[in-house]
């Protein structure tokens, strides 16, 4: 076992197939080019992330515009969500057996598109539909951009291109209510509304950045650029099964939470959802590694599996406590969407502080035990504050939320960049975008699976969010939560396997 000497990754080939062509046809790249593809990787995983978040706020403005009703406003975030994360691992198969540039690039353009037609729509079902068929598109960035990530920069700079890459995620996170709150001063009427403004902006952003990806990427070959076998490789059969399982996992979480979990709607999906995700992992262990989906070999990755199943609470910090004190600004205290969008915005200010920090010090997240550590304790500690707020009327406010807010979003950030880093630095560059799509469909999960957990919780005493105690038994569940992930990892880490040189070994099976 020894250190690849272009790359400087110390890998084991015991097993493993042919050496993969990014490695031989690695482009060589100036510094300032390589950063300047990481800004456009970054830009889409942030408009991807900010599509769902900022219509936190802007959900109201178009249920009002296209007369959606009560019970089915829901469905304008999800609808997008749910394709968005049912399609990850599609894509991420394509991207690291054909070639992540078209892959990125068309799937940008077909988002950028989609958007436009988007902001023209008065019929709600269109709206929806378009909406669906927008989170496709969307989720064909996310394992393109870890595969391009992995070939093009070399693994010394790879830590420091994760970390930006990670935080610019999370930053969608936290930054999309305040972006939503913004666009929502637009006050006009028909098809000058704020939230039309808002899918247009994105189109002036995406298009011309798309096109030009597509002259300006390298032109980077997959394992199966020349396999005559291209369809086997493709896992039509556990491409579906998984499709289907997370689609209807989702819309079952997503009708519970709207109608009730005991009704057929919640029910009916969510049973039929749960064999499914068995028999997936089943048709995938019948298979050869080169034939398969997930590849068994990528659950051989070390700490892989823990970190997908943290990846599952990271952004979900966010999403379960922006969306009750949403309704509980706007509903209950009167204010404003911008007003309600400020109130959370120290948590987007110090997501920022704190990315900025870990890009000028990308070390940092090399050492996880720590990272992780500091981050999820004071991730627990905001909840703890939350929920003391008592509603976070007058002082309280300054004294819990805006405190919560700033400590819990910067610690929050570094224990999420610490599980993307580390998951993305021990996996082989092979395996990318496989690896990388698992992670965000389980980000996406988590924020489905929370948000349902939450409903649920909203409606232990009568008048739901009304009732400070409903969401502050929500708030005691993200407590948990957290502090279950952080045992767990405490359980389950192992520390990378280091070479004579200190750098972390990248192990293929």
């Amino acid at each position: 076992m020894s250190p690849d000497r272009r790359t400087g990754r110390s890998e084991s080939t015991v097993g493993e197939p042919p050496v993969g062509t990014e490695e031989q046809e690695r482009e060589v790249l100036s510094q300032g080019r390589k950063y300047l593809l990481l800004a456009v990787f970054c830009l889409g995983v942030f408009i991807d992330v900010m599509g769902v978040c900022a219509f936190y706020i802007l959900t109201g403005p178009v249920a009002l515009d296209l007369d959606i009703r009560f019970e089915a406003q829901t469905w304008i975030i999800t609808s997008f969500a749910v394709t968005f994360a049912a399609f990850l691992l599609f894509w991420g198969r394509v991207s690291d057996l054909y070639s992540p540039t078209p892959v990125f690039a068309y799937g940008f353009l077909t988002l950028g598109i989609l958007n436009l037609v988007i902001s023209f729509q008065t019929n709600a079902y269109a709206f929806l539909i378009l909406r669906a068929i927008s989170g496709i598109a969307g989720s064909c960035l996310i394992p393109a951009s870890y595969r391009l990530i992995s070939a093009v920069f070399n693994a010394d700079e790879l830590p420091r291109a994760f970390t930006i890459y990670g935080l610019c995620g999370s930053l969608g996170a936290s930054l999309g209510v305040p972006i939503g709150g913004l666009v929502e001063l637009i006050r006009a009427d028909g098809q000058l509304s704020g939230w039309r403004w808002y899918f247009r902006i994105t189109t002036v952003l995406i298009v011309p950045i798309s096109l030009w990806s597509l002259k300006a990427f390298p032109k980077q070959r997959g394992e199966a650029a020349s396999d005559t076998n291209k369809w086997k490789r493709l896992d039509v059969p556990g491409t579906l099964l998984m499709l289907v399982a997370i689609l209807l996992l989702i819309l079952g979480l997503t009708l519970g939470a709207s109608y009730g979990f005991g009704t057929a709607s919640f029910l009916a999906p969510f049973l039929i959802s749960l064999p499914l995700f068995p028999l997936f992992f089943y048709w995938q262990s019948r298979l050869s590694a080169d034939l398969a989906l997930v590849p068994s070999n990528t659950w051989k990755i070390p700490n892989f599996t823990l970190w997908t199943v943290l990846a599952i609470f990271t952004s979900a910090w966010w999403t379960c406590n922006q969306v009750p004190q949403i309704e509980v600004f706007v509903r209950e205290r009167g204010d404003s969407s911008i007003i309600a969008a400020m109130r959370i915005l120290p948590e987007g200010i110090s997501s920022l502080a704190c990315s900025g920090i870990l890009i000028a010090f990308p070390i940092i997240c090399s050492y996880p035990r720590y990272t992780y550590t500091f981050g999820q304790i004071g991730g627990m500690a905001a909840y703890v504050l939350f929920i003391y707020s008592d509603g976070q009327v007058g002082t309280q406010y300054w004294k819990f939320g805006f405190t919560g807010a700033t400590i819990g979003s910067f610690c929050n950030n570094v224990a999420a960049t610490s599980v993307i880093v580390g998951a993305m630095t021990t996996s082989p560059p092979s395996q990318a975008g496989v690896v990388g799509a698992i992670l965000q469909t389980a980000i996406q999960a988590g924020n489905a699976i929370a948000l349902a957990v939450q409903a649920g919780l909203l409606t232990i005493h009568p008048g739901g969010i009304e009732d400070w105690a409903n969401v502050r038994a929500s708030f005691w569940f993200m407590f948990a939560w957290g502090g279950a992930c952080l045992v767990g990892f405490h359980i389950f880490y192992r520390a990378p396997i280091l070479d004579g040189k200190g750098k972390r070994v990248v192990v293929t099976h």
